[in-house]
């Protein structure tokens, strides 16, 4: 429950030079009426850790925010200003949590301009509540210098105001320089060899090239064309994007556990170039998918690699449920054979229960079971067109436990 701010004052600057927070509140009511939904989270404001510094050191570095009276009476405001704006309790968390310095905005003059200009070039309130929550700094940008060009920049470029939006809608990081940024990162791709005529659909499918130093972009663009990438096909966007998201070292570690589970690096490359968005996952995560394919379904690296589509296939979501599912149909004797686990794979959810689980479940029970992720297969021992030249395990059956 929210106390009083001014009444536990004391008791917060302690607990700020012991555990590094700027301001910790949990009151409610803070010189005015705080609404219930907002009072019952609690807010920190943090400031990035430095291990060298002594506590007093640390306290002054974090720029503390004094809680007095009149400063209570500004959090309250600022909470009912973005509450009214229809910004979620989770959101006003987050903005506060990035930029404190909105504590001590002038609503009226600062934040409130800003809202409307992004209201008024055609953004809906969760909309524009969204960009700011990504990029809070647009609060505290100038409208006629930065936001107004930035937006007539991207608009000119994109041939249009709802392209422009969509770009900005999905990296509203870039949102501020956009004219600076988007003159360097055309430079950069035309050096690449990117035609004109591709660098719109080729900014607003990758915005992020628009925040990316062009250094890396230049180094990154020609590594990917050492690889053998063409600059005008969607897999060089979609590497592109990949790689310059992550550090060379981040990459090469990923590259590292594919090789980890029996990829060679001409296959690491074919799955690179078919499906670049599997240099995302986690090296935990590379390990599980792997390791799911390989164990349960006996298929080797090398086959994966020529249909790299299975690796963003949603384990627990598609993979699993609908292979447990075949494997039920196989093992009653209900299917002779599954055929191609890729067809299987990538039909729509409505398909698949129609033709597999619907069709049968009267005369099998445990398809619901199965589907619904509550059998558990050790081993998937059903016929598959696409693998007969992998040797399945003989005599294999299936094994079922509850979840």
């Amino acid at each position: 429950m929210l106390q009083s701010l001014y009444k536990c004052q004391r008791n917060l600057c302690a607990k700020i030079r012991k555990t590094s927070l700027f301001v910790q509140f949990v009151s409610t009511s803070c010189g005015s009426h705080i609404p219930t939904d907002a009072s019952k989270s609690l807010i920190n404001l943090r400031h990035k850790k430095s291990h060298s510094l002594s506590k007093i050191d640390l306290t002054t570095k974090a720029q503390l925010v004094q809680l007095d009276t009149a400063k209570c009476s500004k959090v309250s405001a600022l909470i009912e200003f973005l509450r009214n704006h229809g910004f979620s309790e989770a959101q006003t968390k987050k903005l506060i949590r990035i930029r404190p310095q909105l504590l001590g905005s002038k609503l009226g003059k600062t934040l409130n301009p800003k809202l409307k200009f992004l209201q008024s070039i055609g953004f809906s309130e969760d909309e524009r509540n969204n960009i700011v929550c990504c990029n809070p700094s647009i609060l505290f940008s100038s409208i006629e210098k930065q936001l107004t060009p930035s937006f007539d920049s991207l608009k000119i470029f994109m041939g249009s105001k709802l392209q422009a939006m969509t770009v900005i809608k999905r990296s509203p990081h870039i949102f501020n320089n956009i004219p600076r940024s988007l003159k360097r990162t055309v430079q950069v791709l035309h050096q690449l060899g990117i035609p004109d005529s591709q660098l719109p659909e080729f900014i607003s499918k990758a915005p992020i090239v628009l925040s990316i130093n062009p250094k890396k972009m230049s180094t990154v663009g020609l590594r990917l064309k050492e690889m053998g990438f063409d600059v005008t096909s969607p897999a060089f966007r979609r590497a592109f994007a990949a790689m310059s998201l992550l550090s060379h070292s981040k990459m090469e570690s990923k590259l590292e556990t594919y090789r980890s589970m029996g990829f060679s690096d001409d296959e690491i490359l074919n799955i690179f170039r078919s499906q670049p968005t599997c240099m995302f996952y986690s090296e935990d995560s590379i390990r599980r998918i792997v390791a799911f394919y390989v164990d349960r379904l006996h298929w080797s690296p090398s086959y994966l690699s020529q249909k790299p589509v299975f690796l963003l296939r949603s384990l627990e979501r598609r993979v699993i449920p609908r292979c447990s599912v075949m494997q039920v149909l196989w093992s009653r004797g209900i299917i002779s054979e599954v055929g191609k686990l890729s067809s299987i794979l990538m039909v729509s959810e409505k398909e698949f229960l129609q033709k597999y689980v619907t069709k049968y479940e009267a005369e099998v029970p445990d398809l619901q079971a199965a589907y619904h992720g509550k059998l558990m297969f050790n081993e998937y021992s059903f016929q598959l067109h696409e693998i007969r030249q992998i040797p399945m395990s003989k005599g294999s059956s299936p094994k079922a436990e509850a979840a």
